[in-house]
């Protein structure tokens, strides 16, 4: 890290705890530190991505899915010759970053749904750190989105769980073969981390391939480590939500493997949730005639 980008940072204001670890951080007994690890490690993976030869000055930059600015932060320096924005469904988060950040940074928010309130073809660069490991429903939506507000060109940079955070998450081994896409936890409250998915590269290639060009594929090696893609946006395609989510199985056989998969993981999940309410049902039968017992006993001391 650069030491403007460092001095930069450190004399910025820093998020109320509950914005910090909102945005996702690992050390939950040390939030403020952690959500500032977090924000500098993933400045240096995004240059290290796009190379020596990239330069901000001119160009129009978002970050979907800012939340508190965890990343936006740490380019403070970039922010004096580039337009920065962030973008995030949590009005808090950015009301925040447009109180204590603005100037240089800006940010808007966003529906659960697409569209952005964003012209089409507006951002030389977007990236997306803990976002779409987390998409369900509408990540076809979204990266459609995506390529619509990147301009001829534009790159694109999409943080993905994969095999580093697959097995500590489930306790088995990684078999990318049949994950493809696999969504864990439909539905969870975002106030409880939201559902989570996990990738394949050989699916990622299959689907975001078709609106992008996949410029450089990273998987996660460290334990919990996010894996990371570098795509250039293509403009020989007509990109729709449903042509990103078809399936093609002549094509890539190993989509209805995934889908098996997936079925045996919402299968699993079901049983222990049943399971969770079916141990709470037998403690709440065996809680009632003792209960029922007291009441008797309290209606005939009001009796005697």
């Amino acid at each position: 890290m650069s030491d403007l980008a460092e001095r930069l940072e450190r004399t910025a204001a820093l998020p109320p705890r509950a914005l910090a670890i909102r945005a996702g951080v690992p050390d939950p007994a040390d939030v403020i530190a952690s959500y500032r690890a977090v924000g500098r490690d993933s400045r240096a993976t995004i240059l290290d991505l796009l190379g020596a030869s990239w330069s901000f000055a001119g160009k129009r930059v978002l970050d979907f899915g800012c939340g508190s600015g965890k990343v936006m932060r740490h380019f403070l320096p970039e922010a004096q010759d580039a337009e920065l924005w962030g973008c995030d469904i949590d009005r808090r988060s950015i009301d925040w970053i447009n109180a204590e950040l603005h100037p240089p940074l800006s940010a808007f928010a966003n529906g659960d749904a697409p569209p952005l309130d964003q012209p089409p073809q507006s951002f030389d660069l977007v990236w997306s750190v803990s976002v779409f490991t987390h998409l369900t429903d509408h990540w076809a939506g979204w990266l459609a989105e995506l390529h619509r507000v990147l301009k001829p060109g534009g790159q694109a940079i999409i943080s993905f769980l994969g095999g580093a955070m697959y097995e500590v998450w489930n306790d088995e081994p990684w078999e990318p073969d049949r994950i493809g896409m696999t969504v864990l936890n439909h539905g969870q409250d975002w106030e409880l981390g939201g559902p989570t998915v996990f990738h394949s590269p050989w699916w990622l290639r299959e689907h975001w391939g078709r609106a992008f060009d996949i410029v450089e594929l990273r998987e996660g090696s460290a334990p919990r480590e996010h894996g990371l893609v570098l795509l250039r946006r293509r403009s020989d395609v007509a990109v729709s939500a449903q042509m990103l989510e078809k399936i093609d199985a002549a094509r890539e056989p190993r989509e209805i493997a995934a889908l098996r998969w997936q079925v045996h993981m919402l299968q699993r999940e079901a049983s222990a949730l049943r399971s969770a309410r079916d141990a709470l049902a037998v403690a709440d039968a065996r809680r009632l005639p003792r209960r029922v017992a007291g009441r008797l006993g309290q209606m005939r001391g009001r009796e005697g």
